[in-house]
């Protein structure tokens, strides 16, 4: 069970740096946003549920699962609403190159 819980945290610790990376690389805000939603999501899932998995089920992982519900649910929704501002103000890749 402890070396399942350790993969599961390395590929949330993974997901999570690539997606930083991206972050940086990428330079259109819509390419961000593709690469932190679904890093983000994916990464800090991972690495919760390792986190469960590592402590064993006690009082502690229900807040860990709420968490997860939480990241789950609020992530999708800020990286619509960005994307969203972004595309009403016309946000170009132009505007974006300094």
């Amino acid at each position: 069970m402890t070396t399942a819980a350790y993969v599961l945290m390395g590929l949330g610790v993974g997901f999570v740096v690539v997606g930083s990376i991206g972050m940086l690389r990428f330079r259109d805000i819509y390419s961000r946003l593709q690469a932190s939603g679904v890093s983000d999501n994916a990464g800090l899932g991972l690495l919760l549920v390792g986190l469960i998995l590592h402590t064993g089920w006690n009082r502690h992982d229900i807040t860990l699962v709420l968490l997860l519900l939480l990241m789950l649910i609020t992530n999708p929704i800020v990286t619509h609403s960005v994307a969203r501002s972004a595309f009403v103000q016309r946000h170009r890749e132009e505007e974006s190159e300094l």
